[in-house]
């Protein structure tokens, strides 16, 4: 594709890099620079322009930036992209609370430019085949999803706890698969880092229509785990990121139909049956998302609002720990 889609990048660390690496094996896209205020890393940067600054990232040119600095530089960095009418791909946390989030939203709104919050769990071929299956077929209400994400312990992360870091995947991911929001939390945390900052959480969730959904998540486990389970009427499904697969386990009572009056019909053992799932990496789905939307194609784009609602979620899980009491959500 000759004209390619010129893409910024502000940030050079993990995140940094494997966008940019994405990015520039991708087609309809090119790395126009990237940005860090780190000269070692900048001196690292092969293939592409590097900057000490967004403003000299602006005047290469982009079509789209990449904000991958630390989640407490996200809204300022954001603001200055919308104010100039940039797109912009934000990493997830959208910001390191939720009035910074809320600004953020209001300020690409109003500026009526294309945006989006690196959910890339979304992006999961497992996960996505999960939401397919729920989406197309009937297995009736959703009456619980548990999730379990853990592995060890990340130095690279500084600047935000577990919950902020890997919990914020699947409190959006709850959201996405069942059309439900979390109306309600009680949490518990752990230290043990010694850092300041929660190494550990779970976390029992009521959702607005009345659904349960439990997180358990940690990064001081050597044995990395990325598992969503749904439980319906017609039995659970799991989903398995790291396997690449999707499992049903079938209600097998569910084989007779209901009771007379409609209610449930119980549960027993039934056939198990599990689908691979295949795709494009979730960094590489998320940019041709981003390239498609701003060629008119509208891409399965996670939005700033989608991205808020997690952070607010985030905050009532830290709360629910500090004060030991559930706090409930106000969703829109």
């Amino acid at each position: 594709m000759n004209d390619s889609l010129r893409v910024g990048i502000i940030g050079l660390g993990w995140a940094g890099t494997v966008h940019a690496r994405t990015v520039k094996e991708m087609d309809g896209l090119s790395l126009a620079g990237v940005m860090d205020p780190s000269p070692e890393r900048r001196a690292s940067t092969v293939g592409a322009p590097a900057v000490a600054t967004v403003e000299e990232l602006l005047r290469l040119g982009v079509d789209y930036c990449v904000v991958a600095a630390p989640t407490r530089h996200h809204e300022d960095i954001g603001l200055q992209l919308a104010k100039v009418r940039v797109p912009a791909l934000i990493e997830k946390p959208l910001a390191h609370d939720l009035r910074s989030a809320t600004r953020l939203v209001d300020a690409f709104e109003e500026a009526d430019v294309v945006s989006a919050v690196g959910h890339t769990e979304r992006h999961s071929p497992a996960v996505r085949e999960m939401r397919r299956l729920l989406t197309e077929e009937d297995f009736g209400p959703i009456y619980q999803i548990t999730t379990r994400r853990q592995g060890p312990f990340p130095a690279r992360i500084q600047d935000v706890g577990v919950v902020r870091d890997l919990a914020i995947h699947d409190i959006d991911l709850i959201r996405w698969l069942t059309g439900d929001s979390i109306h309600q939390v009680s949490a518990n945390v752990g230290a043990v880092s010694g850092r300041g900052t929660e190494d550990l959480a779970t976390v029992l969730c009521r959702l607005t229509h009345g659904g349960l959904a439990t997180l358990d998540t940690n990064w001081v486990s050597p044995r990395k785990e990325r598992q969503v389970t749904v439980y319906t009427e017609r039995g659970c499904l799991v989903a398995d990121a790291l396997a690449g697969t999707v499992t049903h386990y079938l209600n097998g009572a569910h084989a007779h139909g209901n009771r007379p009056d409609g209610s449930f019909p119980g549960s027993s053992s039934g056939l198990v049956i599990t689908y691979p799932a295949q795709g494009e990496l979730p960094f590489a789905a998320e940019h041709r998302a981003m390239r498609d939307t701003l060629l008119g194609q509208m891409g399965p784009l996670v939005t700033l609002r989608e991205g808020a609602a997690a952070v607010a979620v985030t905050e009532a899980i830290l709360a629910s720990a500090r004060t030991g009491t559930p706090v409930t959500i106000d969703n829109p």
